[in-house]
């Protein structure tokens, strides 16, 4: 499923911290202290914008999803592996016990047994099944549609109270009809957003205009750790602190205290030591300085995607050929190493490295301006002058485009830079996405995206990206056999004729040319020397309960 990068809701707040900003931390050698922070038992870290929301049901921006991993617990959690630099990595598609404490997969339902010795704070109150409920429903009634129905749950009548400690969920495909229970629908359940709520505090909270205590969630929190919000001045700063007696073990760090500094200069933060764990608003060129100055910079090849993507329904991309052209064109390597510094890699699919199926399909194109040229020509070598919408969100996706721009210049492209907000952007490709015969379309163009797909299956991107009606088609790609196969394969349990499908699939979609991967950032966290545990899932965002001091 994809990130909430990809959400319309930003709410930024703004704040101003230039007074930490200025202050310095350096040893009498000239040289950075970056110790202190990373003693005893706290942890500081730095926002670039504050969180949207404390609701874990209605999160949108990457903040959003940092503090509601941190404040709620879920069903089930990844399972980890850990890595030579002590860093933890999720290991695909596998899920382990949380707050469930086992489940089973029986025909077309799954049934989860919760833990009994679960307590919610500061209330005291034990989780049950009702809980479970709760949240569950009003994520669904609140817009975790898409992230529902990916994973077989339709309406809210497929969740189920057992008992107090026992909750279900039968699964169907998107026209009702029983589908098996496979590890691939669960797997949804270990997502930031299926935190569970204290029901019996929210619906306290609970109005009749707003049944589900919507805005009461937005602005307090209900979980059950592992740590709570102790103190919160909005637009500025947040306490957190691990909850006491914690049913999984109390984390190593007991205070959290993140910073938000807005336009604030986070690398100069982190280089002092004022910050011990950073990874917003740093750019390839704080990451490199920071490594030199001594810092761990830690970095993962997660699913963290930018990709082009061609509207092939009318315009100059309808012609196959000169899609096939960009594609061949494109300075892959040169992003890579001119841009990320080698902290990323060229991506050959939409669909996850670790997903089942996953085919390296668009290696098919490498960069080759001769042969672009021939597909042009192929093509009648039109003269294409289009605009390119970017985000504007970090250095590098300028950087992109402009090289992008030199490129696509070559086989004849002129290409316009037009940065967009990262807003912007989502609603662009949305708007052209799930428009309707009839409605005005925008422009025929081009679009760079960043986008993390959070599941480990190629369902999702399939779906998303290249399904008629997909969420984010934004090329408007239509083929009834193309989707025929996917939705035969949505639903289906794990195995060699499933995986061969969406083999099948993504070849297609490469030959296709209208949805071109790029790189595959990955993500990069930066902590002061004597920090290890960073763990990595295909969600942005710091488990601070995982850190632990090196030993």
């Amino acid at each position: 499923m994809p990130s909430s990068r990809r959400r319309r809701s930003m709410g930024l707040v703004a704040a101003s911290l230039a007074a930490l900003i200025g202050l310095t931390a350096c040893s009498s050698n000239g040289s950075t202290d970056t110790s202190a922070a990373a003693s005893g038992d706290s942890l500081v870290t730095a926002w670039p914008s504050d969180v949207s929301t404390l609701d874990p049901g209605n999160v949108s921006t990457d903040q959003d999803k940092e503090l509601t991993m941190n404040i709620y617990q879920r069903l089930l959690e990844y399972d980890f592996t850990t890595d030579a630099n002590g860093s933890q990595v999720w290991t695909g598609l596998d899920a382990k016990a949380s707050l469930a404490e086992s489940y089973e997969l029986t025909g077309t339902s799954a049934i989860f047994h919760l833990r009994t010795d679960v307590t919610f704070y500061p209330s005291g109150n034990p989780l049950t099944a009702d809980d479970v409920l709760f949240s569950f429903q009003r994520s669904m009634a609140l817009g975790g549609s898409t992230d529902f129905s990916n994973g077989g749950l339709q309406q809210p009548s497929q969740f189920s109270v057992v008992d107090e400690h026992t909750f279900k969920m039968d699964f169907t495909d998107v026209a009702g009809t029983p589908v098996e229970a496979t590890p691939t629908l669960i797997a949804t359940m270990r997502f930031p957003n299926f935190g569970i709520v204290d029901s019996k505090v929210a619906t306290e909270h609970a109005t009749a205009d707003d049944p589900n205590a919507n805005e009461w969630l937005r602005s307090n929190a209900v979980g059950t750790g592992p740590y709570y919000i102790d103190t919160r001045t909005p637009g500025q700063e947040l306490t957190l602190k691990a909850v006491p007696n914690l049913w999984s073990g109390e984390p190593a760090y007991k205070t959290v205290t993140v910073r938000v500094v807005n336009n604030g200069n986070i690398a100069s933060l982190v280089r002092s030591g004022q910050v011990n764990v950073g990874l917003f608003g740093l750019t390839q060129k704080d990451l490199n300085d920071l490594s030199t100055a001594g810092l761990t910079v830690d970095h993962q090849a997660t699913p963290d995607f930018i990709h082009l993507q061609l509207a092939e329904d009318s315009g100059p991309f309808a012609d196959e050929k000169v899609r096939q052209a960009v594609a061949t064109v494109l300075p892959y390597q040169d992003m890579v190493d001119n841009i990320f510094f080698g902290r990323a890699e060229r991506s050959l699919s939409y669909v996850n490295l670790k997903a089942p199926g996953y085919d390296e399909a668009w290696g098919m194109y490498q960069t080759d301006v001769a042969g672009a040229k021939t597909l042009m020509a192929e093509a009648g070598n039109p003269k294409i002058d289009v605009p390119l919408q970017y985000s504007n969100a970090e250095p590098a996706y300028e950087d992109m485009a402009i090289l992008i721009q030199s490129s696509l210049k070559q086989i004849g492209i002129t290409v316009t830079l037009q940065p967009q907000t990262p807003a912007a952007m989502f609603n662009l490709i949305l708007q052209r996405a799930t428009a309707k015969a009839g409605d005005e379309l925008t422009e025929p163009q081009m679009v760079m995206f960043n986008l993390s797909i959070y599941l480990d299956d190629p369902k999702s991107p399939v779906s998303f990206y290249s399904r008629s009606g997909g969420a984010l088609n934004y090329p408007r790609h239509s083929d009834p056999a193309f989707d025929a196969i996917a939705d035969a394969n949505q639903f289906t349990a794990p195995g060699p004729g499933r995986e061969q499908a969406y083999v099948d699939l993504q070849q297609q979609a490469a030959s296709d040319a209208s949805f071109i991967p790029m790189i595959v950032t990955g993500r990069t966290v930066v902590v002061s020397k004597g920090i290890t545990g960073i763990a990595y899932s295909p969600e942005i965002g710091v488990r601070y309960w995982m850190l632990t001091p090196q030993a």
